[in-house]
């Protein structure tokens, strides 16, 4: 259960516009998203911070960043959709999935670009920088563009698994949950 309420049907007419924005027709909003929306305002700039739509990445390096971003930070919530859901569409092996939780990039379940990927993540996540070397790593598969997007992804979801965290949110029925052994 979580520690705040979730926004109640029928919707406040501002939720219920967002809403719109954010949910195929007949489906419901994450509880990620219900749970926001008991401060409209709050939910406002978290959707403004977010990295939605076509950007300068790929779909495989977005999911992998948001997986190994999720993982790191604890967010079973956000990783257990995210693998669930889109993982497979990314062209991630289960392999590649159990090592965006307990792998590292060098474990050989990565080429070359996506080792990178997941060591910037690491890094980012331990030292809130990268050093020269891991910036040139990362430089040495993508753009200023995708890499600006990379640093972005990892921001948002540091502060997805901080929100669902400090108000206990628990994982959407169905969706993937952290590995046990």
């Amino acid at each position: 259960m979580s520690r705040i309420g979730h926004v109640q049907k029928p919707w406040p007419e501002a939720f219920a516009a967002t809403v719109e924005k954010l949910v195929a027709p007949g489906s419901e909003p994450l509880g990620l998203f219900t749970a926001m929306g008991q401060s409209q305002k709050a939910l406002e700039r978290f959707l403004a911070g977010a990295v939605a739509g076509k950007g300068a990445l790929d779909f495989h390096t977005r999911e992998l960043t948001i997986d190994r971003t999720a993982a790191q930070t604890g967010c079973e919530y956000e990783w257990g959709i995210h693998t669930k859901l889109f993982a497979a569409k990314a062209g991630l092996s289960d392999a590649q999935v159990r090592s965006t939780f307990d792998g590292h990039a060098d474990d050989g379940n990565w080429d070359a670009k996506d080792a990178a990927v997941i060591a910037s993540v690491d890094a980012l996540l331990a030292n809130k920088k990268l050093s020269d070397a891991e910036f040139a790593r990362l430089a040495a598969h993508f753009d200023t563009a995708q890499i600006l997007e990379i640093v972005q992804l990892v921001n948002f979801y540091h502060g997805v698994a901080l929100f669902t965290g400090a108000i206990a949110l628990p994982s959407e029925p169905g969706m993937g949950r952290f590995p046990t052994a």
